[in-house]
């Protein structure tokens, strides 16, 4: 079981995967016309723990990380966002931030004041249609978190990788490249495990030929592999 303060986190990060599933589709093209993106260069922070701004970041292009800090000084990440995802939204919840987004490459990405958002949907009258999509959304952040909560490392680990192959993978040949630089550090930090461990657990993944690398150092997952992986 994950120690509370990794499980508050858990929790948060799928809530918060939640939100940014709603604020996508039609939901972009109502509040995007006419503005511009921001360029972010890798490693750029997006906003910060404690920021107050109420805004929300929409992807255009590149990867962002999505997470937070615990009370212990331990690195969580919620997700992995890339084009057409956005960020930022746990700001339609509360102030100041209890999460932080990173790029992982440089990135644009067109910020849009959560108002604005707001005043967009009242406008189009979509207003109950997201609130039905959020809470469909919700049900299934909450069932993901009884799935990671009470798993062990290895479990975790590959529900994180098969989460990263169905969000931003994409395919090559007879497996799924994870088109992103991903350290073990940053995937320690979306199984919420030390780093230690989860390099025993990938290395045991490779041993078996689940996980490869490519020459730009990208995981290639063998997907139905791991959906059958039995230790």
């Amino acid at each position: 079981m994950l120690p509370s303060a990794d499980q508050a986190a858990l929790v948060e990060g799928s809530v918060s995967s939640a939100l940014a599933s709603v604020f996508k589709g039609k939901f972009c093209d109502l509040v995007l016309h006419n503005r511009s993106a921001v360029s972010f260069k890798r490693d750029s922070v997006l906003y910060d723990l404690g920021n107050s701004t109420r805004t929300f970041f929409f992807i255009q292009h590149g990867f962002v990380k999505v997470g937070t800090v615990t009370g212990e000084g331990r690195e969580v990440i919620y997700d992995v966002r890339k084009d057409g995802d956005v960020v930022g939204e746990l700001a339609a919840c509360d102030a100041p931030r209890r999460d932080r987004a990173v790029a992982l490459e440089d990135t644009n990405a067109i910020p849009v004041p959560f108002s604005e958002i707001i005043d967009a949907l009242e406008r189009s009258g979509m207003t109950a249609k997201l609130v039905d999509v959020l809470c469909d959304s919700l049900l299934e952040a909450y069932e993901q978190i009884n799935v990671l909560t009470y798993r062990d490392v290895l479990d975790r680990l590959i529900a994180v990788l098969r989460g990263l192959a169905t969000k931003i993978g994409r395919n090559a040949g007879d497996v799924v490249e994870i088109p992103t630089y991903l350290t073990q550090e940053d995937i320690s930090q979306m199984v919420a495990a030390r780093r230690e461990r989860v390099s025993t657990a990938l290395n045991l993944l490779r041993r078996r030929g689940i996980v490869q690398y490519s020459t730009r150092g990208h995981l290639m997952l063998r997907v139905t592999e791991l959906q059958n992986f039995k230790a």
